[in-house]
């Protein structure tokens, strides 16, 4: 079979985009920012223990928070990537549906997701913070 010069062209550039795919996969970094709380708390184990770990038995939080990885019902803002000191991290912020004025966390992770810090911000339930941060990660946990 004789192939034309465009099929034989286009038969190149399928090779080389097919071999080259890989490759860039296996390069990029994983972006820390655009993720959703309840998605990353569903799909990465480390995210999920280190969080619950943290708040495992511990008094005066509201029960959205309890809640967080059980019902996901809570307003979910994209996370963002931050640098700590030179290291990257991800900071998720959210809130009770209709209430997010007087209930909201933030959550700052590791860039694996095994470290945890958690800042909640309750009307009635007051300031808790979890996960003993540095000076630095608790300008993330606690800015406006």
């Amino acid at each position: 079979m004789k192939l034309n010069r465009f099929s034989t062209q286009l038969a190149l550039l399928a090779v080389l985009l097919l071999s080259a795919a890989p490759l860039h996969a296996q390069t990029a970094s994983t972006s820390l920012a655009g993720n959703y709380l309840p998605s990353v708390l569903a799909a990465s184990p480390a995210h999920r223990d280190s969080l619950m770990e943290m708040i495992k038995g511990q008094p005066g939080l509201p029960f959205w928070v309890r809640a967080l990885v059980r019902q996901p019902r809570y307003v979910a803002l994209a996370s963002e990537e931050v640098a700590v000191k030179d290291k990257r991290m991800q900071l998720f912020r959210a809130c009770e549906p209709r209430t997010c004025e007087t209930s909201w966390i933030r959550v700052l992770y590791s860039e694996d997701g095994k470290r945890a810090l958690l800042y909640v911000s309750d009307a009635k339930l007051g300031i808790k913070i979890f996960g003993d941060p540095t000076p630095e990660e608790l300008t993330f946990l606690a800015r406006p």
